[in-house]
């Protein structure tokens, strides 16, 4: 995304400070990412095992077709969730945490007002993720998400400029 993108989003008086998207690599700290994949390989392996030792009263095609099954599902659920990131772009400015993501239908946007910043908290995933927004679902105040950039290479950098007072901070 351009400068020229961010600069028609900010409201009047609100600088950027930073901008980034996830960067994934592949890593055991991203095994979350990743697991997906590894319960595909891990499914085909027991099923061979469960083919090879069919005593079954089941016919091998319905075994074959419930790994397959299984495999696409999983298969599919990973490749979505890194699709998403792929397509998910990040931006701090002295009033907001802009979150957005590309679509077919275009763009989503949504912006968290940093008076909802908490202290960042640094998760060990390969680039660091930083999470730092408190958000309670209207009308349900039981349910709070600790929101964040995801897989950040400058997460250091993004990190100080959390630490710093901003316009409107009460700290």
């Amino acid at each position: 995304m351009s400068d020229r993108f961010w600069q028609d989003l900010l409201e009047p008086e609100e600088e950027l400070l930073w901008t980034g998207r996830p960067r994934p690599k592949l890593s055991l700290r991203n095994f979350q990412l990743f697991g997906p994949f590894v319960g595909a390989i891990g499914t085909v392996i027991a099923g061979a095992f469960v083919l090879r030792g069919n005593t079954l009263p089941v016919s091998q095609s319905v075994v074959v077709a419930v790994i397959v099954a299984l495999v696409a599902l999983s298969l599919l659920r990973g490749m979505k969730r890194l699709t998403d990131l792929h397509r998910t772009r990040y931006a701090l400015t002295n009033h907001r945490a802009l979150f957005f993501k590309l679509t077919r239908d275009g763009t989503r946007a949504k912006a968290f007002s940093r008076s909802a910043e908490t202290k960042p908290d640094l998760r060990p995933t390969s680039p660091p993720s930083v999470f730092f927004i408190r958000h309670e679902q209207p009308g349900n105040p039981a349910r709070t998400a600790h929101l964040g950039f995801e897989y950040v290479e400058d997460s250091d950098r993004l990190s100080a400029l959390m630490v710093t007072p901003y316009k409107g901070a009460t700290r």
